[in-house]
Protein backbone atom coordinates (compact mmCIF):
# COMPACT_ATOMS: atom_id res chain seq x y z
CA UNK A 1 0.00 0.00 0.00
CA UNK A 2 2.68 2.48 1.00
CA UNK A 3 4.41 1.82 -2.66
CA UNK A 4 1.33 2.33 -4.43
CA UNK A 5 0.78 6.23 -2.07
CA UNK A 6 4.42 6.93 -3.20
CA UNK A 7 3.78 6.19 -6.61
CA UNK A 8 0.38 8.63 -6.78
CA UNK A 9 2.24 11.01 -5.02
CA UNK A 10 5.54 11.61 -6.86
CA UNK A 11 3.76 12.29 -9.68
CA UNK A 12 1.58 15.45 -7.69
CA UNK A 13 5.03 16.80 -6.55
CA UNK A 14 6.64 16.54 -9.93
CA UNK A 15 3.61 18.47 -11.61
CA UNK A 16 3.84 21.14 -8.39
CA UNK A 17 7.39 21.57 -9.13
CA UNK A 18 7.41 22.12 -12.25
CA UNK A 19 5.17 25.33 -11.82
CA UNK A 20 6.70 28.90 -12.09
CA UNK A 21 5.20 32.01 -10.96
CA UNK A 22 3.85 34.28 -13.06
CA UNK A 23 5.55 37.13 -10.90
CA UNK A 24 9.36 36.01 -11.08
CA UNK A 25 10.93 38.47 -13.45
CA UNK A 26 12.75 36.76 -16.67
CA UNK A 27 16.09 38.29 -17.22
CA UNK A 28 17.16 40.41 -19.90
CA UNK A 29 19.20 38.22 -22.51
CA UNK A 30 23.02 38.30 -21.22
CA UNK A 31 24.28 38.28 -24.91
CA UNK A 32 22.05 42.31 -25.28
CA UNK A 33 23.69 43.57 -22.02
CA UNK A 34 27.16 44.94 -21.69
CA UNK A 35 27.67 44.28 -25.71
CA UNK A 36 28.96 46.45 -27.89
CA UNK A 37 26.33 46.69 -30.82
CA UNK A 38 27.81 48.79 -34.00
CA UNK A 39 25.10 50.28 -35.85
CA UNK A 40 24.40 48.53 -39.63
CA UNK A 41 21.55 50.14 -41.37
CA UNK A 42 19.71 53.32 -40.34
CA UNK A 43 16.11 52.85 -41.77
CA UNK A 44 17.42 50.51 -44.15
CA UNK A 45 20.20 52.45 -45.48
CA UNK A 46 23.95 51.46 -44.55
CA UNK A 47 25.22 54.46 -42.49
CA UNK A 48 28.01 54.93 -43.99
CA UNK A 49 26.01 56.09 -46.71
CA UNK A 50 24.74 58.27 -44.53
CA UNK A 51 28.13 60.40 -43.38
CA UNK A 52 31.97 59.79 -43.32
CA UNK A 53 31.84 60.46 -39.85
CA UNK A 54 32.35 57.64 -37.40
CA UNK A 55 29.96 54.19 -37.54
CA UNK A 56 27.14 54.70 -34.05
CA UNK A 57 27.71 52.43 -31.37
CA UNK A 58 25.26 51.35 -28.17
CA UNK A 59 25.85 49.51 -25.45
CA UNK A 60 23.30 49.14 -22.85
CA UNK A 61 24.63 48.84 -19.32
CA UNK A 62 23.59 45.99 -17.19
CA UNK A 63 23.98 48.17 -13.89
CA UNK A 64 21.48 51.21 -13.74
CA UNK A 65 19.88 50.54 -16.74
CA UNK A 66 22.04 53.16 -18.72
CA UNK A 67 23.01 53.08 -22.03
CA UNK A 68 25.90 55.40 -23.96
CA UNK A 69 27.59 54.82 -27.27
CA UNK A 70 29.39 57.31 -29.74
CA UNK A 71 27.05 58.44 -32.58
CA UNK A 72 28.34 59.96 -36.07
CA UNK A 73 30.03 63.12 -34.47
CA UNK A 74 29.19 62.15 -30.76
CA UNK A 75 29.46 60.29 -27.24
CA UNK A 76 25.67 60.45 -25.76
CA UNK A 77 24.19 58.49 -23.37
CA UNK A 78 20.54 57.88 -21.73
CA UNK A 79 18.65 55.10 -19.87
CA UNK A 80 16.78 52.48 -21.36
CA UNK A 81 13.88 50.19 -19.66
CA UNK A 82 13.54 46.37 -20.44
CA UNK A 83 10.19 45.00 -20.40
CA UNK A 84 11.51 40.97 -18.21
CA UNK A 85 10.36 38.49 -20.20
CA UNK A 86 9.48 40.20 -23.37
CA UNK A 87 10.67 42.04 -26.10
CA UNK A 88 9.96 45.12 -25.09
CA UNK A 89 12.67 48.11 -24.98
CA UNK A 90 12.19 51.77 -24.86
CA UNK A 91 14.96 54.59 -24.30
CA UNK A 92 14.95 57.81 -22.93
CA UNK A 93 15.80 61.09 -24.58
CA UNK A 94 19.56 60.73 -25.20
CA UNK A 95 22.28 63.14 -23.68
CA UNK A 96 25.28 63.90 -26.12
CA UNK A 97 27.90 66.14 -26.53
CA UNK A 98 28.00 68.72 -29.24
CA UNK A 99 30.66 68.73 -31.54
CA UNK A 100 29.74 69.16 -35.30
CA UNK A 101 30.73 67.54 -37.56
CA UNK A 102 29.35 66.36 -41.92
CA UNK A 103 28.06 63.91 -40.03
CA UNK A 104 25.44 66.07 -38.31
CA UNK A 105 21.76 65.50 -40.12
CA UNK A 106 22.76 61.46 -39.40
CA UNK A 107 23.02 61.84 -35.87
CA UNK A 108 20.63 63.86 -35.44
CA UNK A 109 18.10 61.47 -36.94
CA UNK A 110 19.44 58.68 -35.27
CA UNK A 111 19.21 60.23 -31.78
CA UNK A 112 15.99 61.25 -32.72
CA UNK A 113 14.86 57.62 -33.18
CA UNK A 114 16.25 55.69 -30.54
CA UNK A 115 13.47 57.01 -28.01
CA UNK A 116 10.71 55.93 -30.53
CA UNK A 117 12.03 52.10 -30.10
CA UNK A 118 9.46 50.28 -28.94
CA UNK A 119 10.93 46.00 -28.83
CA UNK A 120 13.44 44.43 -29.91
CA UNK A 121 14.50 40.74 -31.98
CA UNK A 122 18.57 39.65 -31.67
CA UNK A 123 19.28 37.42 -34.53
CA UNK A 124 22.77 36.08 -35.77
CA UNK A 125 24.66 38.54 -33.63
CA UNK A 126 22.95 41.55 -35.26
CA UNK A 127 20.14 43.54 -33.19
CA UNK A 128 17.00 45.40 -34.80
CA UNK A 129 15.22 48.07 -32.91
CA UNK A 130 11.39 48.86 -34.01
CA UNK A 131 9.05 51.51 -33.30
CA UNK A 132 5.20 50.48 -32.49
CA UNK A 133 4.23 51.64 -35.89
CA UNK A 134 6.15 49.11 -38.60
CA UNK A 135 7.50 45.98 -39.25
CA UNK A 136 10.73 47.03 -40.65
CA UNK A 137 13.33 47.46 -38.29
CA UNK A 138 14.43 51.54 -37.55
CA UNK A 139 17.69 50.36 -36.63
CA UNK A 140 19.83 47.20 -37.28
CA UNK A 141 23.17 46.89 -34.79
CA UNK A 142 26.16 43.94 -35.16
CA UNK A 143 27.72 42.46 -32.40
CA UNK A 144 30.93 43.28 -32.31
Amino acid sequence: MSVLRCLLFLPTLLFLGSCAKDDEPVPAPVYLLDQRWVLTELEGQSPTSQSSSAIPDLVLNSVGSTNNGRAFCNQYGGKYTLAPGSPQLGFSIQASTYATCAGQDAETRYLTLLPTVARYVISNRHLSLYDAQHAEPLLVFKAE
